[in-house]
């Protein structure tokens, strides 16, 4: 009776330590659940951003298209410069440059856009191909957007679209 004894108190030893194998394992498996749960989670919401940035680009397009279109518009085209187009100077996106900024109320009236905190920009420039090919450049902002103060990027989306308008004579 005494091995009787000793050989279930080295199977419980035993057992302790198969469960608490099994349990490291079973947290392993879970924290990697959970990582790839957070992963895809980012990444979905890396996506929507981007795809705001990317409707405020095409507000931004729609609306310098409207504006030179528009007879007796206030925007400014840009003079043609095949060497340095204005649209690929960064000084001309920033505040007191060439660039427009979109109005709050152009965006408001598309119902389901939300207002970012950087609104869009447009930029129009004769190409130089002839006065009446206008060539459209806007960068959108996603709302997560932040800039350094010299204006590059710190955080956040920038989408830049560009469209080529013919005005007809």
């Amino acid at each position: 009776m005494h091995s009787n004894a000793r050989s279930r108190q080295s199977q419980q030893g035993v057992t302790l330590l198969v469960v608490m194998v099994m349990l490291v394992v079973i947290g392993l498996v879970s924290v990697s659940a959970m990582r790839r749960a957070a992963n895809a989670d980012m990444v979905a919401n890396n996506s929507r951003l981007e795809q705001l940035a990317k409707q405020a680009a095409e507000a931004g397009l729609r609306y310098c298209e409207s504006e030179v279109i528009k007879a007796g518009s206030t925007l400014t085209v840009q003079a043609a410069n095949a060497a340095s187009p204005a649209w690929n100077t960064f000084a001309n996106w920033q505040t007191n440059g060439r660039a427009t900024t979109v109005p709050e109320t152009f965006l408001q009236s598309n119902e389901n856009m939300p207002l970012p905190r950087q609104l869009p920009q447009c930029m129009a420039e004769y190409s130089p191909l002839g006065s009446n090919v206008i060539i459209i450049t806007s960068r959108g902002f996603s709302p997560d957007y932040t800039a350094q103060n010299n204006g590059e990027t710190a955080s956040g989306s920038v989408i830049w679209l560009q469209s080529i308008v013919s005005l007809q004579s």
